[in-house]
């Protein structure tokens, strides 16, 4: 589209061109750019680029939110910056940056967010899938030995089961490693003999260790590509050129087997079933607890692009206790901003403002905050205290009430069909956040004439839906 490619053209002159690129992913609203000089960044011409809604930098990334249209601008930015010449051009600074964040407690924050962000869609589409499968077969709408039934599973269940695969070409991009060969470690996990087999004990080189079950996990494969992205770069580096071709994957393979299955693999697991617990148990022992403080943070941590980190531990949950109870928190705080636009709508006076409040309810409406945040929340900044107050109260509410997601999705109403088994307590505590927001944000009121940054002007005019 030529808007996309226009702001494509403005925003990569703005960091500095494509030679300043040191790797470049998306997730729903945001092009998330690691740079290699940060000085060169243009921030205000950046954020006075039309349909571009704020910037940010978070966690070693300099983030521009740019909203729905942000798959369209990401993929002229690839056209324009050629991907082939950013590979070559960023390998060994990428080696040279994960040096310098090795113990940069922000830095995971970044990989996590870096690997995940290029799936999120495909969550979204299979969690609602699988929401809706849930609630026909449980309520004997559709039979589960219908062949409807077991094709649209399937459909559901692939990007879940799958995961380790999808992951292990993300987790190669983010770590400038060989995607072939962390798709084969993928493979390694996922082998039927070892799926077959998870839970028996077996040995090698005189270690005993246990076969898991790793479709749908998260943390074995993101730790063996990572590991397996010094491995390659270093064989690579020594091997004689006319040898490379066979012996890098033949060192990589012996290398990078025994120690996924050995160590990488269990340790992963297991870290993945003491974060889970962790939850179970905050949730059991004080679910309001647990509740209020997800949802009370929620829009802070939207705002600062940190809520993708979430994602792995909700994935987890669901695959280790076949639940999760963060998302219904979650799809409650999602509403709550929805709510605080709404109130603002009705206390707003100027005819500019209640446009602009309206649209963004719209947005929030379907799941979309961000717009609420820069065109509502921190432009008028007492919204803000009213949504998070919304959120933790209505996630406390939720929490303590029992309320699972049974799938991953979207966190919002159309993904209702999650919450099977839960629904009326998610929909009570969708109405708790939203009236309760929309009361306060009403009763605290904001003041007008608050001068507005280039952020919320661009929020308002994509805001429209």
């Amino acid at each position: 589209m030529k808007n996309s490619k226009k702001m494509a053209e403005d925003i990569l002159q703005g960091i500095g061109g494509k030679a300043n690129i040191t790797s470049l992913v998306h997730c729903m609203t945001r092009l998330r750019f690691t740079l290699k000089d940060e000085s060169l960044i243009q921030k205000q011409q950046i954020e006075n680029t039309e349909g571009v809604l704020g910037t940010m930098a978070q966690n070693g990334q300099f983030q521009i939110i740019i909203g729905q249209t942000v798959p369209d601008v990401y993929a002229e930015l690839c056209s324009l910056a050629g991907i082939e010449k950013m590979e070559a051009l960023n390998e060994n600074l990428d080696a040279d940056n994960q040096g310098k964040k090795k113990f940069r407690p922000g830095a995971i924050f970044e990989v996590v967010s870096g690997c995940f962000a290029p799936v999120v869609t495909a969550f979204a589409g299979a969690g609602i899938l699988k929401g809706i499968l849930t609630l026909l077969t449980t309520y004997s709408l559709l039979d589960t030995s219908t062949g409807l039934y077991l094709m649209l599973n399937a459909a559901s269940d692939a990007t879940f089961y799958f995961l380790p695969f999808l992951l292990a070409y993300t987790s190669a991009k983010r770590f400038k490693t060989n995607e072939i060969m962390a798709l084969i470690l993928a493979g390694i996990y996922m082998y039927p003999t070892i799926i077959n087999n998870a839970g028996t004990q077996v040995s090698a080189f005189g270690i005993s260790f246990y076969l898991v079950k790793y479709s749908s996990s998260v943390i074995p494969i993101m730790l063996s590509v990572w590991v397996m992205s010094y491995v390659h770069r270093w064989i690579s580096k020594v091997s004689p050129s006319f040898l490379r071709v066979v012996l890098v994957p033949v060192v990589v393979l012996l290398v990078m087997t025994p120690l996924s299955l050995m160590l990488f693999g269990p340790l992963g697991y297991n870290i993945g079933i003491y974060i889970g617990n962790f939850f179970k148990w905050l949730f059991d022992i004080a679910p309001m607890v647990g509740g209020f403080v997800d949802g009370f943070t929620r829009p802070l941590m939207v705002f600062t692009g940190t809520h993708m980190t979430m994602s792995p531990i909700m994935i987890n949950n669901i695959e280790t206790l076949g639940y999760d109870m963060l998302g219904p928190v979650h799809c409650v705080a999602t509403v709550s901003a929805a709510g605080m636009c709404f109130g603002a709508f009705l206390k707003a006076k100027k005819e500019s403002n209640k446009a602009a409040n309206f649209s963004s309810f719209i947005s929030a409406a379907i799941g979309i905050t961000e717009p609420a945040l820069y065109g509502v929340a921190f432009r008028f900044k007492r919204p803000l205290a009213a949504l998070c107050i919304g959120g933790g109260v209505s996630g406390a509410f939720v929490a303590a009430m029992g309320a699972k997601a049974l799938s991953f999705a979207m966190p919002a109403l159309i993904s209702l069909p999650v919450y099977t088994g839960t629904i009326p307590i998610v929909l009570a505590g969708s109405a708790i956040g939203f009236v309760l927001t929309a009361v306060l944000t009403y009763v605290l009121g904001f003041d007008e004439d608050i001068k507005k940054d280039e952020r919320a002007i661009e929020a308002e005019k994509k805001n429209l839906f």
